[in-house]
């Protein structure tokens, strides 16, 4: 059966959004953050879902700030009636957040439906649909309730109302998701890496996918392996998951060539060690701060 799907945006929607979207920059990165060519990182791959969601961009989502970003920039600048400079500060993260809010649309709940499978439906997360709506307990949605989706197809976008974008899931469900590869993004520093899954079954064992990728991870724990435990948000598609690594090489491999000799942890909400079978609970506590980054 089709989703019911409702008529664009009333104004009240679109101003609720708009005020919301408003309200978050005002006390996250973007505010605060002045981008422009060469620049990398989260507040990147921000700037570049803003730009998709406004059909400014049509690029990968992969926070560079390269030359197709910087065109992108000066073209939503030049429709925005802004100074075409390419440079993202204040005046254009505004005119980005209010020109993404107008592009929201509402849902109304029918009988049997869930907040995850409405999100699903709709290329956006649970989060993404929770603080667009006010909703403080996604599971205690009713038939007739108005939602608003603030992305209609953006594809691998985290949409305008969540800063971070990490979707706090359980184990269960992260494993059905990331099967194959994913990009690792450290919350702390921003730095990327590819990876693949090789296996695991209390939580994730992956690989760095080339010699580059391990280079990077390395990076993050500053050079030398560490089993210390991190923040990071795993992207699957358009899927973001808040989750927590440990950087030591260990047990066997599938990727050779890669300079990575072994695999590490990766864990998700409620997974286990494979050795004690229980939850560790540094990784929670990493899982839990990239949600909430």
């Amino acid at each position: 059966m089709r989703p019911r799907t409702a008529a664009p945006a009333t104004l009240a929607a679109a101003l609720v959004a708009t005020l919301l979207l408003l309200a978050i920059a005002s006390s996250g990165a973007s505010a605060a953050t002045v981008l422009k060519k060469g620049d990398r990182g989260e507040a990147v791959f921000e700037l570049q879902e803003y730009l998709t969601i406004c059909e400014q961009y049509l690029g990968s989502v992969d926070g560079i700030f390269g030359e197709a970003t910087h065109r992108a920039v000066v073209e939503f600048q030049k429709s925005a009636s802004l100074t075409p400079d390419g440079v993202v500060g204040d005046l254009t993260w505004n005119a980005l957040q209010a020109a993404a809010a107008a592009k929201t649309t509402t849902y109304v709940v029918v009988a049997g439906d869930t907040l995850y499978d409405i999100a699903r439906r709709n290329g956006v997360t649970v989060q993404q649909i929770a603080e667009a709506s006010g909703i403080s307990n996604p599971e205690a949605i009713f038939p007739g309730q108005k939602l608003i989706i603030p992305v209609a197809g953006a594809v691998g976008s985290r949409s305008a109302p969540v800063r971070g974008g990490a979707e706090l899931i359980s184990w269960s469900e992260a494993t059905k998701v990331f099967t194959y590869r994913a990009t690792i993004i450290d919350c702390k520093t921003g730095i990327s890496f590819q990876v693949q899954r090789r296996g695991g079954h209390n939580h994730a064992d992956a690989e760095p996918l080339t010699a580059a990728d391990t280079a990077a991870m390395k990076k993050i724990y500053g050079g030398k392996w560490s089993w210390d435990r991190r923040a990071v948000v795993v992207v699957v598609g358009s899927r973001r998951m808040a989750g927590s690594i440990n950087g030591m090489p260990h047990g066997g491999q599938a990727i050779t060539g890669n300079d990575f000799d072994g695999h590490f942890c990766v864990h998700f909400l409620n997974s286990k060690t494979h050795g004690s079978n229980a939850v560790d609970a540094t990784h929670q506590k990493m899982v839990q701060a990239a949600a909430n980054m």
